[in-house]
């Protein structure tokens, strides 16, 4: 089980000539509104709308840049990127640099956009800048991450060396220690580190505890832990996810669902492509086709993934076997449909013209092979400082 997708986080971006500028107090109510807007607009998957508002609310500004600025430009990094511009988002990072030299995570966010548009030698690069600029564990793990998951562990060996090298002190330090032995497959070291950190009250061990035992096999201990966390944080989409993945380990389909859908209703952009792709196959291995058929479409209006779309062409071959046609007697009260034939109003017509009842139970016989199943824009104004001596 993949314990979560790759920490790419995405950060700040503006305009050079925005980067000269800030919020005068006329203009603070409409920045508000506009970056409201955006987020909104965000989380229901309209990146390009997003981008558009965040740019207005940035046209705003009237004097010298300030931390609402920056906390806007992060969003609009955000929705460039998922709206496909990764181009626009390099560009972006790069007058970012050319304003603030000195800024390490600026270099880490441009070498995620290059590491995933597969420009290697340039994420290696700005991995490197950000590494010399900050001296930190957490950041180490995550490089060290995003290229195994590249499949460039090899070239992240430095990264690893770095933190396995420390002695932890404190709960962060056991837990990021403990990360590290997780990615590179030594489960004793890494729940020793773990154990330690949440002993020491860093609760997202649990979290990481749980997927080690999941992983094992040890489902029952698996539960344990991220069941400890939800009790704390009833709410965090992640903590859901790995419960509802801990859930299909064991075959608790049913459990699944319900951690799933939770998970969803929480509303966390970042995790919804993971959600989304384990609630498909929560629902078909429940026996629901109709709702695994229904999410899969979802799926495709927002994302590409040659798995899901294969499922979803089978998703709808099993739905449209379920399909009976009306009988006599309920022929006589039902309207009738465009292909010439009735349905009642508890029941569905699918493309065919045939009808089939929202009650049915789907017969579980035929089975596939499902799909096996990036961060929300941080507040890190205060890291940006200095004044502009941006060039065009």
């Amino acid at each position: 089980m993949k314990r979560r997708m790759t920490r790419f986080l995405l950060g700040g971006v503006m305009i050079l000539s925005l980067l000269m500028s800030a919020c005068g107090s006329s203009g603070s109510e409409k920045m508000a509104e506009y970056k409201e807007l955006g987020i909104t607009q965000m989380e229901s998957g309209d990146y390009e709308s997003a981008v558009q508002s965040f740019q207005k609310a940035l046209d705003q500004s009237l004097g010298s840049i300030g931390a609402e600025e920056l906390d806007i430009c992060y969003y609009k990094a955000l929705a460039l990127y998922k709206s496909g511009d990764a181009d626009g988002a390099i560009e972006a990072y790069t007058a970012l640099i050319d304003y603030d030299s000195k800024n390490w995570e600026v270099y880490y966010l441009r070498g995620n956009v290059y590491l995933a548009e597969g420009q290697e030698e340039e994420a290696l690069a700005d991995y490197a800048q950000a590494a010399s600029l900050h001296d930190d564990a957490e950041l180490f793990v995550n490089i060290y991450e995003n290229l195994a998951d590249a499949g460039l562990a090899e070239s992240g060996q430095t990264y690893m060396e770095k933190v396995l090298s420390i002695t932890p002190s404190d709960a962060e330090e056991y837990y990021f220690v403990g990360d590290m032995y997780y990615l590179i497959g030594d489960y004793e070291n890494a729940k020793t580190n773990l154990l330690a950190a949440q002993e020491a009250g860093y609760d997202k061990a649990l979290l990481l505890l749980g997927v080690i035992c999941a992983n094992e096999g040890d489902s029952a201990s698996a539960q344990t832990y991220f069941s400890a966390y939800m009790e704390k944080y009833p709410e965090d989409a992640q903590a859901l996810n790995e419960l509802g993945e801990s859930a299909l380990e064991a075959a608790d389909y049913e459990d699944a669902v319900t951690y799933l859908e939770c998970a969803l209703e929480a509303g966390d952009t970042d995790m919804e492509m993971i959600i989304l792709k384990n609630l498909i196959i929560a629902y078909e291995y429940s026996g629901d086709f109709e709702s695994a058929y229904d999410t899969a479409k979802q799926f495709l209006a927002s994302y590409s993934d040659e798995e899901i779309e294969r499922e979803y062409i089978f998703l709808e071959t099993r739905v449209g076997e379920d399909i009976e046609a009306p009988s006599e007697d309920d022929t006589e009260t039902e309207d009738a449909d465009t292909s010439g034939e009735n349905v009642t109003a508890d029941e569905e017509t699918d493309t065919s013209g045939e009808n089939v009842t929202a009650d049915e139970e789907t017969d579980a016989s035929g089975e596939s092979n499902p799909a096996d199943g990036e961060s929300e824009a941080e507040e890190n104004a205060d890291d940006v400082t200095g004044e502009s001596d941006a060039a065009e």
